[in-house]
């Protein structure tokens, strides 16, 4: 007697979804399935680029921003060395200033907090620098960054009115650059106008597709410009080439991310110094008859 082997069992549509060659094929669909990204041409860079990516190698994205190779992870490391380098002999000639700086040093000697959120926080005080020594005939590229300052972590003690340091650091988050989008800028420009960074905002949005730049809250940060020659030759503003770009930094400007602020007297401060905050001075003042 020949053996039959049973009929193979009949699966429901939702049984069915979940067969393991169904699992298979749906895997490999999202595989290929490559969402579009709504994020500048810049930033669609900093996400794809490795992290041994130096900055002579911009060169390889195209205008589109679609880089060459297909790296395998996000790159977490400045895109920027954080070590100084031996600018060129024209580049040692421009000096950097940094505007507001009394103002900075108001809240450095409290302890600057920044704002970070999910949609993005705009920072106060705002970054604004003068440049000197540049070529008023050349064409510079003025870019920003934010680097850790250290590799921890650290929570506001009330009882000290202090930060202390409270353990490592969170994973690091992908690098990002943030271009001055009036870049680029001739060097007569750059003598006669300041450098706003106003429009520049704080996430923690680790997915965050608008550009912003991305924080770990309770971490200290350090704000970083940089310019950047623009060669004549080069067709796009990422056709960069590392001898010729110059860091400054400004020790005052460091601050911690937060998502609400932990010094009662750093609130105070920015209330009374930002000019769009007059809506919490004015109530703030009010006397309890007139609440």
């Amino acid at each position: 007697m020949e053996y039959t082997p049973p009929p193979k069992p009949q699966l429901s549509s939702r049984a069915n979804a979940f067969s393991i060659a169904a699992l298979m094929s749906s895997g490999s669909s999202k595989d290929k399935e490559s969402p579009e990204s709504t994020i500048k041409p810049l930033e669609q860079f900093v996400e794809k680029s490795s992290c041994a990516q130096p900055l002579s190698d911009l060169s390889s994205l195209d205008p589109h921003g679609e880089f060459s190779t297909s790296p395998s992870s996000l790159c977490t490391e400045p895109l920027i060395p954080t070590t100084p380098i031996i600018p060129s002999e024209e580049m040692a000639k421009i000096s950097c200033s940094l505007e507001t700086k009394e103002l900075w040093d108001k809240f450095h000697e409290l302890g600057t907090e920044m704002i970070i959120t999910k949609s993005g926080r705009r920072m106060f005080p705002t970054i604004r620098v003068s440049f000197s020594g540049v070529d008023p005939e050349a064409k510079y590229i003025v870019l920003m960054d934010i680097v850790p300052v250290d590799n921890k972590r650290y929570r506001y003690a009330y009882h000290r009115s202090s930060w202390l340091v409270a353990g490592k650091a969170d994973p690091p988050l992908p690098a990002r650059l943030y271009v001055h989008p009036d870049s680029p800028f001739t060097g007569e420009q750059l003598l006669k106008q300041m450098v706003s960074f106003e429009k520049v905002k704080l996430t923690n949005n680790e997915l965050d597709q608008h550009g912003h730049i991305i924080l770990n809250s309770m971490h200290k940060y350090q704000p970083r410009v940089h310019i950047i020659k623009k060669k004549d030759h080069t067709a796009s503003l990422l056709n960069l080439k590392s001898e010729e770009f110059r860091t400054f930094i400004f020790p005052e400007t460091v601050f911690t991310a937060v998502t609400a602020y932990q010094n009662q007297l750093i609130t105070k401060l920015k209330i009374d110094s930002n000019p769009f905050a007059k809506g919490f001075r004015d109530s703030s003042r009010l006397t309890d008859i007139e609440r």
